[in-house]
């Protein structure tokens, strides 16, 4: 495997937080290469864990997605639109604004890039633990206003996935991984 160099970057479009290029590389055998890609600041995301009598659970936000022109049930996620922001700071804030709950304890659980083939995003995804209620941080937007909250119990995401319920890539990585480091950490919340 060769890598491939970088020859020329156009950006053709910027259009809110995103950014559309024409992108010339040359490969290891001195093709000239072009693809579009789409520049992304990335995104935090994170299962927020609570006990109950049934073992830990999951409170995951079902909200419209324009895109698919319905309602997705996920775990909270926000992008990195501040800018300097830190995710570890931005993940806090974006508990606050969708679930109403500040987190004692963040475990980074992972980052995975949610399409390269053709864009840089990147998705930090966490733990949160030790959930307080809290105030939202400003005014709540439409968008949180919208959304509802939903009590998931880890035990039953696998069902869940399989039968199509759950079906946002981060929200079904960001759950497995939930449950393995709780169980890995013996119980841990």
């Amino acid at each position: 495997m060769t890598d491939y160099r970088l020859l020329e970057a156009r950006e053709l479009l910027r259009i809110g937080f995103l950014a559309l290029f024409e992108e010339t590389f040359e490969s290891g055998t001195g093709e000239a290469v072009t693809r579009w890609t789409v520049d992304h600041p990335g995104v935090v995301a994170a299962v927020p864990v609570v006990g109950g009598p049934d073992g830990p659970a999951a409170l995951l936000v079902r909200q419209f997605r324009p895109a698919l022109r319905r309602s997705v049930l996920e775990i909270p996620a926000g992008k990195l639109d501040v800018p300097g922001e830190d995710p570890d700071a931005a993940m806090v804030r974006e508990l606050a604004e969708e679930i109403g709950h500040r987190p004692g304890r963040l475990v980074k659980l992972a980052e995975v890039l949610n399409a390269p083939d053709f864009s840089n995003q990147r998705t930090h995804l966490y733990l949160a633990l030790d959930l307080a209620p809290c105030d939202a941080p400003g005014p709540v937007l439409h968008e949180e206003r919208d959304m509802t909250v939903e009590r998931i119990a880890l035990g039953d995401v696998p069902a869940l996935v399989a039968a199509g319920v759950l079906t946002d890539a981060r929200t079904v990585i960001g759950l497995l991984l939930a449950e393995r480091t709780l169980r890995d950490t013996a119980g841990g919340c």
